[in-house]
């Protein structure tokens, strides 16, 4: 019941996204009640038939009667058939909506938000779980309410028809509920494991086909096919365990069904020869009978059909109900970023709030707009974690983090991530073509525009040498140009945004020193006010910035020149020394 009542909530929740689609459910609800009582009224005709009739011999009555059972039944057709077709598109309608809302919520998620979930589970919610919410939507609209009126109705009509059999239902209607409450107690949980194990093999499915250069390159096929294997294995013990213990209800259901038969044509048949009741009134009893017996194994399949769903619904609710990590509540309306100042005050950040460990500690930096800054550190200092603080893809954890000389916090976050543009580790570019991937900086960008940008990041050369230049469609995550190649469009892109500040993230570690140099210059000379921030590995990166920070285990170890910092520190001393002894890239 527990299950039942969780599936209700969650659905009732949702109903909100039915939207143009309540017309087709009302009107499905009512055809099925048409539908249900035209049904009803038939064996109330084949009674009549036998009791008159036959009895009396009346070919003509049989024959009206007969003509009658036809209209009826056509019109009983009719009206299940656009029962049916309208709750198809209720189901279909609430999928398609509410699939819609949760793509749109995920993408106001923050980091953290996509985190706490993960990706495969993201997926199977907005698929699979909605085609449950679309199965279980069309079973309640279409068939909860045929039952119910069926149950209702059929038993009034057997009632009348014989009160005495009717006390039968008493015994055969409790033990069909009973035998329905006590399987699914134990198949509800194994529904619920199932939607997360259908996540676990996602996992497996999505890294297999995202990385199988690595797979192949390294030969381990096998290792995946045997992974892949575990997962599904799993599931379909799962699936098999709870689908085996449904699988009973319906064999349980028959057996009591049948009894009831037998019960029924043995004390009819009392009733029958002792003269308190006609064969036509056992017949219509019997129709009756089968009708309500038949209305609480439909029950039963609408009940199991929600109890498999009742976990991937609650799932998609669990999305839209996420409460996201990075608020707009504090934002000022209409500020906009003047400059691009940036004031780290003793701001200190950890990815998880209970725990004790932070990533960053005591950041104590202070940027002036337009100035130029170069950040080095070993790995795991933390660097890509500072820079992301800025437009707010991260929430610091302590101390005071403004941008443009107002609290990060106080800007809409698209105003500030319009105005702070970053170049993360990871170049992503989209399936389309290299237009369209660079207009995702801005819509509304000229072909001048698109090309300046691109002759300032190094791009526009190898563009224009494609076929179809600026047309050139890419694949899946920017497939038919180079690492170097797709760096230096993802910098042209961030620079179409026009930001008053811009963050590189490594993004030239796959393009040689000179290129790189020619990046950096062209970004200086595109404009004066800019203010850039540099993460790289290779002090050559550094070569135009005003300051170098060096950071070591999520501290600020020391900020200066090239000269200061290779005089008194020992990071930056040690990596300038090593990449001077590798010499030039180029070379």
């Amino acid at each position: 019941m527990q299950a039942i009542r969780d599936f209700y909530k969650a659905f009732g929740y949702l109903k909100n996204y039915l939207g143009k689609y309540k017309k087709n459910r009302f009107i499905s609800r009512i055809f099925t009640t048409l539908e249900t009582i035209f049904e009803l009224l038939i064996p109330m005709l084949v009674g009549k038939i036998l009791n008159t009739a036959v009895y009396n011999k009346d070919l003509g009555l049989a024959i009206k009667y007969g003509l009658l059972m036809i209209f009826i039944a056509l019109i009983t057709m009719y009206c299940g058939m656009q029962a049916t077709k309208n709750a198809g598109l209720t189901g279909s309608g609430i999928a398609a909506n509410t699939r819609e809302a949760e793509f749109r919520k995920i993408q106001t998620f923050a980091f953290e938000d996509l985190e706490y979930f993960g990706v495969p589970s993201l997926m199977t919610r907005i698929t699979s779980d909605m085609q449950m919410l679309a199965q279980s939507t069309f079973m309640s609209t279409r068939f909860v309410i045929k039952t119910l009126v069926m149950a209702i109705f059929s038993f009034v009509l057997a009632f009348r028809a014989s009160a005495k059999l009717s006390l039968i239902f008493l015994i055969g209607v409790p033990l069909l509920f009973a035998v329905l409450m006590t399987i699914t107690t134990f198949a509800i949980p194994k529904f619920r494991k199932a939607r997360v194990q259908y996540d676990r093999q996602n996992l497996v499915i999505e890294e297999n086909l995202r990385n199988m250069r690595v797979i192949k390159a390294f030969v381990r096929k096998h290792y995946e096919m045997d992974k892949f294997e575990v997962e599904n294995d799993g599931l379909y013990r799962l699936d098999d365990g709870s689908n085996g213990d449904m699988s009973f209800i319906f064999p349980i259901s028959n057996i009591i069904l049948f009894t009831t038969f037998v019960a029924i044509t043995y004390f009819g048949g009392v009733e029958i020869i002792e003269g308190r009741l006609g064969v036509g009134d056992l017949i219509s009893f019997n129709m009756y009978a089968t009708m309500l017996l038949g209305a609480f194994i439909g029950l039963n399949m609408v009940l199991t059909t929600f109890m498999s769903a009742s976990p991937g619904v609650s799932r998609v609710v669990e999305v839209l109900t996420r409460k996201i990590s990075l608020d707009n509540d504090d934002k000022i309306e209409g500020l906009d970023l003047e400059d691009g100042s940036i004031d780290f005050d003793k701001v200190s950040f950890k990815y998880e709030q209970d725990s004790d460990d932070y990533q960053l500690e005591d950041i104590d930096l202070h940027i002036k707009s337009g100035e130029s800054i170069g950040i080095l550190g070993p790995t795991g200092s933390s660097k890509s974690t500072l820079v992301q603080l800025i437009p707010r893809l991260y929430d610091i954890s302590k101390g005071t983090l403004k941008v443009g000389g107002h609290e990060v916090k106080s800007y809409d976050l698209k105003t500030l991530r319009d105005r702070v543009s970053i170049v993360l580790q990871k170049n992503t570019l989209f399936s389309g073509s290299i237009a369209e991937n660079l207009r995702w900086g801005d819509e509304g960008a000229s072909d001048e525009e698109v090309k300046l940008a691109s002759q300032i990041a190094q791009a526009h050369d190898f563009v224009s040498q494609r076929y179809e230049g600026y047309n050139s469609v890419l694949g899946q995550g920017g497939s038919g140009v180079s690492g170097g190649q797709r760096q230096r469009l993802t910098i042209a892109r961030s620079l179409l945004k026009k930001p008053k500040i811009l963050i590189l993230d490594n993004s030239t570690s796959a393009v040689d020193t000179k290129t790189e140099s020619a990046i950096i210059d062209g970004i200086n000379k595109y404009s004066k006010d800019l203010t850039k921030i540099i993460i790289s590995q290779r002090i050559s990166s550094f070569k135009y910035v005003d300051r170098i920070i060096v950071m070591d285990e999520g501290r600020i170890a020391d900020i200066g020149s090239h000269e200061e910092l290779y005089q008194r520190n020992k990071i930056y001393r040690q990596t300038y020394d090593i990449q001077a002894q590798g010499g030039d890239d180029n070379e």
